[in-house]
């Protein structure tokens, strides 16, 4: 084989699929697969799984390393981040980002602290953008949760709550603002229909450029694990 990978073997699948992430190649299989013939098929596979691996590779060097490189995206523009002694704080006229943590830098403990500041730089920008649309809409919602998630940059619930991704804090405000309408339009659709849409488009008239950034740029919002 031209490439490694780590098998997965179920009784529940009935075919064969590859999967390229940053940690490697992994093959989901059934149960009572020919080996000879997966391998046949694997290396027919291998160039698309080349390309896919320099893909993935591109895109983590697009993830944010802000203790490493000492800055952050703060509502699409560049921030320093610094370390600071008495208390995190967050300074847009300076551009820079202070972040009191007891913890060594680029450890898991650091970064909780920095999600700790940016959630709250996040939830002071979306709270009167909430109640403003939630007005307009007329679509109301019981509790705000925001959160790092890995594959979602809002929802809203079936009992009110709406919750936002904590990296949305990277994102231009205008991007922040179509996902707050957005959710909040599930509050009369839940699913993604034209009916819903056109709530999108009725408060929302960019919504398509703001999902064109989210789908380009999104990767980029994304902070470095430890």
């Amino acid at each position: 084989m031209s490439f490694d990978y780590q098998l997965s073997i179920s009784k529940r699948r009935q075919s064969v699929a590859i999967k390229v992430t940053a940690n490697g190649v992994k093959v989901f299989a059934p149960h009572g697969i020919d080996r000879q013939w997966l391998e046949t098929w694997l290396k027919s596979k291998s160039s698309w799984v080349e390309d896919k691996k320099l893909a993935v590779s591109a895109q983590q060097q697009q993830i944010q390393s802000p203790f490493c490189h000492k800055e952050i995206q703060i509502f699409g523009e560049r921030y320093q981040l610094v370390l600071s002694p008495r208390r995190s704080y967050i300074d847009h006229d300076a551009k820079c980002i202070g972040l009191k943590t007891r913890a060594q830098p680029g450890t898991e403990g650091a970064r909780k602290a920095l999600f700790k500041l940016l959630n709250q730089i996040l939830l002071s920008y979306v709270t009167p953008v909430l109640a403003e649309y939630s007005v307009l809409m007329n679509s109301q919602y019981q509790e705000l949760k925001i959160r790092e998630y890995k594959r979602r940059w809002g929802s809203l619930s079936s009992n009110g709550t709406l919750a936002l991704n904590s990296l949305l804090v990277g994102a231009p405000k205008w991007v922040i603002d179509y996902v707050v309408v957005h959710e909040l339009a599930h509050g009369h659709v839940m699913a993604h229909n034209q009916a819903f849409w056109q709530i999108v488009a009725r408060h929302y008239p960019r919504y398509r450029e703001a999902q064109a950034y989210l789908k380009q740029y999104g990767v980029g919002l994304q902070i470095e694990k430890p």
